[in-house]
């Protein structure tokens, strides 16, 4: 989807073009999130991309990692949970189980 607005070209950085797949509705929501912010489509992707490489600086995963964590510890907390199965584990124990599976891996 365009936003009307001509590409700028720089002369000094080179430019290689990608395709992305968006399903309809993400390139719906990216054509308005661009036309509200007076930015391009490609601008938005780039530095999307960009901050998803950044292992220095990756807020999305630590982010997501950060609120398993606190999840857990709401479920750790919660009274009812403690509530333990012939396995010998609590059922909160079993949640958390659950949740560990989908902590992303720290990238070095």
């Amino acid at each position: 989807m365009s936003s009307g607005k001509s590409p700028i070209r720089s002369k000094k950085i080179p430019l290689k073009a990608v395709m992305i797949y968006l399903r309809l509705d993400d390139a719906d929501r990216l054509a308005k999130f661009a036309e509200d912010r007076g930015l391009s489509n490609s601008k938005i992707a780039r530095e999307g991309i960009i901050m998803r490489m950044d292992r220095e600086g990756d807020q999305f995963e630590q982010g997501y990692n950060e609120a398993l964590s606190d999840v857990k510890k709401v479920v750790m907390e919660t009274y009812g949970a403690g509530m333990m199965f012939p396995s010998g584990k609590s059922f909160a124990q079993l949640v958390c189980d659950g949740i560990d599976v989908m902590v992303r891996p720290k990238h070095e």
